[in-house]
């Protein structure tokens, strides 16, 4: 059932009987701007539910198995598409096999685990893309604490350190942050990139040195940037923004995939929350958590637990194109914001709140036994192509927010 927020008073009342032990919320209360899809009443994801869903992805991602080329998606009724490794969305598919090794222990997955990650690696070495926490840090870390094969590790860690060293050189230290991308030739950042400079921060803390301070230093000032330029007083995020090269200083904003240059795109929402949390957890900067805190409480402020919102959180058109894999995504970041929120209310609020989005995203339309990929109805790129789809980066992180809440004690 599609309603507006004003509707989905039922979603706040389920979270705050989740969250029964807190002596206050972290949400606020609700925003009537969003147009969500909730469910009559929303629960905390089941051991059913859960079991399901290894379920469906057990033979989804099966079936895309078999070719050298990566998964990528199908939008509507297309066909399925898939790329090279050279895609920004290369990394999700093999990340998704390490989770469905990691939840089995089947050694089948892990061998096309091992196999599909190797065709990604190469790419470390790529100085082309802002990408590369995606497309080689996710499988390679996975890969990395997983793979029972001391030289495939090694090679995983080799690649990673190429990686971050590749992504360290799109550094410019008067924007103190790693250029995403030339946009219409105006040096530009995009909210995405929240998501591959905590990969600097790990391999830096690992390798030690000169070198590895500087990976850290680098990777905590561009998340640093993003929290001092990107995050609005509110909370909510800027998608792209242009910087002078040369001084500093924000030229601008620059049109992305929201709505407008004023909206908050979903899924960009949904990275910073992400990504904001994994670099708190990296580093323990007080910045950083503050970031976290803010995108993620704008985000429970307009979309209630257990429901999946529109594209933009800015849309209000209840037949707008949904993003579940932005809810997916901001679940398994909350997760982690859980685990290493400072404040014992907070924790508890946002576990709650991600539990409670779990079992919606857990449940038909949104995962579906005659799918061809794990997680439906998500959005791509809705100013260019309006139809919903499923694609391999929502199946991911919903699998990665499986397993994370796998772990959460009862």
């Amino acid at each position: 059932m599609s309603r507006r927020r004003t509707a989905a008073a039922g979603a706040v009342v389920a979270v705050a009987l989740l969250a029964v032990a807190h002596p206050r919320p972290a949400v606020a209360a609700p925003d009537a701007a969003t147009s969500v899809t909730c469910p009559a009443a929303p629960l905390p994801i089941t051991a059913a539910q859960q079991d399901r869903s290894w379920s469906i992805a057990a033979t989804q991602l099966a079936a895309l198995s078999g070719p050298a080329s990566l998964p990528f998606g199908a939008t509507g009724s297309s066909a399925y598409l898939r790329t090279s490794a050279y895609a920004w969305t290369a990394g999700f598919y093999p990340a998704s096999l390490w989770l469905m090794y990691e939840h089995t222990s089947d050694p089948a997955w892990l061998r096309l685990a091992a196999e599909y990650t190797q065709h990604v690696l190469p790419v470390a070495s790529w100085h082309g893309t802002h990408d590369l926490g995606f497309m080689v840090g996710l499988p390679a870390t996975l890969g990395a604490r997983l793979d029972p094969s001391s030289q495939r590790t090694t090679a995983y860690a080799s690649a990673l350190r190429t990686a971050a060293r590749s992504l360290s050189t799109r550094w410019n230290g008067r924007v103190h942050a790693l250029r995403s991308s030339y946009y219409g030739g105006k040096w530009g950042v995009i909210i995405d990139s929240a998501m591959n400079a905590p990969m600097l921060i790990e391999v830096g803390q690992r390798e030690g040195g000169i070198d590895g301070q500087r990976l850290v230093r680098r990777g905590t000032q561009h998340m640093v940037t993003l929290a001092n330029s990107f995050v609005r007083a509110d909370g909510s995020t800027r998608h792209r923004l242009a910087f002078n090269p040369r001084t500093g200083a924000v030229t601008g904003p620059i049109y992305g995939q929201g709505l407008s240059t004023a909206s908050t795109w979903s899924r960009g929402q949904a990275w910073a929350i992400n990504g904001f949390a994994q670099a708190f957890a990296l580093t323990g900067d007080s910045r950083l958590l503050d970031a976290a805190r803010r995108t993620a409480d704008y985000w429970t402020s307009h979309v209630p637990a257990g429901c999946i919102p529109a594209w933009d959180l800015d849309v209000t058109d209840s037949a707008a194109p949904h993003d579940s894999s932005a809810a997916a995504i901001t679940s398994d970041g909350l997760l982690t914001l859980a685990r290493i929120e400072t404040d014992a209310a907070r924790s508890m609020t946002y576990r709650a709140y991600a539990l409670a989005t779990l079992g919606t995203l857990a449940s038909s339309p949104w995962t579906v036994e005659d799918g061809r990929g794990v997680l439906q109805r998500q959005s791509y790129n809705v100013p260019a192509d309006a139809r919903e789809g499923t694609y391999s980066w929502g199946d991911a992180f919903l699998l990665h927010a499986l397993a994370a809440a796998a772990t959460l004690q009862p």
